[in-house]
Formats: structure tokens, C-alpha cells, sequence
């Protein structure tokens, strides 16, 4: 885990496999119970991405909208596209390019969010 700007960063890497998923759910988990400005999952260095770790992401963006946790995936490996296109989860969980991405599109929803609340 890193901080960037205002952003909790959860970094994946490697092969996110049935042996992991476990361990990526508990450290996103853990990182949401502390209610961070905002939190990034960093996917960008994973080579294998199992379904369960698309589950693990869902709810996780599910979970963060309820604690009003701005939430985003960054990384745009084959590894973690394939699967979400092969899915047709592209609407659900929307990928940023990197991190700094991820980061600038969290900045512009708050700032959407402000704008739309009632003073």
C-alpha cells in the first residue's frame, strides 16, 4: 500500500490467482475501513487476473460507494482486459491507464459530486 496525493494505493502484481484473491479482498477491505480521501487498485503490473479477482474488484467498488469512498482500477494490461471484455464488465468496472489517470478522474467525480449537492 503507497499514497499518492489524497489516494490510498493497493498494489497488485504478479499472477492475481485463487491463491491471492484472498489476501487482494482483505488488504482493499482493510484499506476501506480506514475511509481514505480515495482508493486505487493498481493492476498494472499483474500477468494473470482470475475471475475471482474481477469479483474482489466489483465489490469492492460496490463497498466503497457505500462508505463514499471514491474507488478506481488503474492498469491496462492484456492480463487484467482480457477478462473484463470477455465478461463484458467494461461499464461495471471502468479501468484507468495508470494510477496518476486514476487519480485525475477521482479529482474531476468529487469535484462533480460537490457541484450536484445542495448547499
Amino acid at each position: 500500500m503507497t499514497r499518492v496525493g489524497e489516494a490510498s494505493v493497493v498494489i497488485a502484481a504478479g499472477e492475481i490467482d485463487l491463491m491471492v484473491t484472498a489476501r487482494l479482498a482483505a488488504l482493499l477491505a482493510e484499506e476501506l475501513r480506514r475511509q481514505p480521501p480515495a482508493l486505487i487498485c493498481d493492476m498494472s503490473a499483474v500477468e494473470f487476473c482470475a475471475a475471482r479477482a474481477l469479483t474482489i474488484l466489483i465489490d469492492t467498488t460496490a463497498d466503497a460507494a457505500v462508505k463514499r469512498v471514491p474507488f478506481a482500477v488503474a492498469g491496462r494490461s492484456h492480463a487484467l482486459l482480457r477478462p473484463i471484455a470477455a465478461l463484458d464488465l467494461a461499464q461495471v468496472l471502468p479501468v484507468h491507464r495508470s494510477v496518476d489517470e486514476a487519480v485525475s478522474w477521482l479529482a474531476l467525480s468529487a469535484e462533480r459530486n460537490q457541484a450536484g449537492r445542495p448547499r
